[in-house]
């Protein structure tokens, strides 16, 4: 039984996006640039929260609009049709570091093999790999090159060495935005016997995914990034063909079927995405985020990364105006929403870390990330907001 949607908060289409951001109380006094960081609450996550504390606190767990196979169906149903995949290939997790250690613990890797992650990739597609090198299985970093294309050529080099067992790419890189041919990639990946996992925290929800085409065996990713959900909460992927056979290195109360009945103990474990939830969830990060997911849902997914793309190029448009210079100026027709700053036409004006902090004092948050000043816009970023921080590194430009 799905949620009864006509006695939930609705929300508008905006056919224009024009008064969106007054649904996101962080963009009234202040600009917030972090989104491929972190996503502060919608007023409609907070409405549909509150409905559900309401529900919580007079029904307990039986909260009409709010059942737990219910709320799971439907994030569930939101993230297969952005990824153009099965529900029951998707699991619920905390974050992007549990759901691929859960599946680099549970697989076996042949000795001698090798696992390649991206030059300066973010830790969490890192560190949940290291274990195998004390297994015999070497953990190497492909160089991501100045192009999309020159990471695609350096990729072709190390597989055609032909004992990369696993490539975990992030289809975005983080610091600079460069968005990779995941289709050209996973070509490469089949032709050459090499398992392709994804951690999609950069990707999800920014840029168009098809798992249809896309042989994937793995995914994982944050909520809390372009899908505008919780801090704590996360997804993971797992293929049909992978799921064969697949077998979580931990047991929960929740890993086996008919989990609500305690005995007697089974040995019949879940579908392998059900699998990765060990037992009782944080309910409330699941409304939280089913609230967004519906809020983008009820836009268009496609249509928010549209809007993403154009936003992102009305700060280009600025920026180049100022004399700044972007790491997407390498590849200008590849959409991306993160804008790296890597320099200005004079060399003595860009300090990024003393921009950033000029820009804080102006209520505009960004990050500093590889040496890089880094802006990522998303829905609730309206022509007003790139005005004012036009205006603002304006200002800092003649005093600096």
């Amino acid at each position: 039984m799905l949620p009864n949607h006509s006695e939930l908060p609705s929300f508008p289409p905006f056919a224009n996006w024009k008064g969106i951001s007054q649904y996101f109380p962080v963009q009234a006094d202040s600009v917030w640039l972090n989104y491929c960081g972190t996503t502060p609450v919608s007023t409609y996550a907070i409405e549909m929260m509150n409905l559900y504390f309401q529900e919580y606190a007079k029904y307990g767990i039986f909260a009409p609009n709010f059942a737990e196979p219910a709320i799971k169906a439907s994030i569930r149903g939101y993230i297969a049709e952005i990824l153009a995949c099965d529900p029951s290939e998707i699991g619920i997790v905390h974050n992007t570091s549990e759901g691929i250690n859960l599946y680099s613990h549970s697989i076996q890797i042949p000795k001698g093999k090798r696992i390649l992650v991206l030059e300066n990739e973010y830790p969490s597609n890192v560190y949940p790999w290291e274990h195998w090198k004390e297994k015999g299985v070497s953990l190497e970093f492909i160089p991501v090159g100045k192009t999309p294309e020159e990471f695609l050529f350096n990729l072709k080099q190390e597989l055609e060495k032909g004992n990369v067992y696993i490539l975990s790419l992030s289809p975005v890189h983080w610091c600079t935005g460069v968005v990779f041919d995941l289709e050209a990639v996973s070509q490469l990946c089949e032709n050459h016997h090499t398992k392709l996992v994804i951690d999609g925290s950069q990707a999800v929800g920014h840029i168009a995914l098809d798992f249809g085409k896309i042989k994937v065996a793995f995914c994982a990713f944050a909520a809390w990034k372009w899908l505008l959900g919780p801090l704590g909460l996360g997804v993971v992927y797992l293929s049909k063909e992978e799921s064969k056979g697949f077998k979580l290195i931990f047991k929960g109360q929740a890993s086996v079927v008919n989990d609500s009945s305690y005995f007697p103990y089974r040995d019949e474990w879940k579908p392998a995405a059900d699998q990765f939830e060990q037992s009782t969830i944080n309910f409330n990060d699941w409304i939280y985020f089913y609230a967004s997911l519906r809020m983008l849902s009820t836009l268009g997914f496609s249509r928010v990364r549209d809007r993403i793309y154009e936003v992102a190029d009305l700060f280009k448009k600025a920026l180049h105006e100022l004399g700044f210079s972007l790491e997407s100026d390498a590849f200008p027709t590849i959409k991306t929403g993160i804008l790296a700053i890597t320099g200005h036409k004079d060399p003595s004006k860009f300090q990024p870390e003393a921009i950033q902090s000029f820009l804080k004092q102006k209520g505009i948050t960004t990050a500093v990330r590889l040496g890089r000043l880094r802006m990522a816009p998303h829905i609730a970023i309206e022509e007003e907001h790139v005005v004012r921080v036009r205006d603002a590194l304006k200002e800092y430009l003649s005093l600096s």
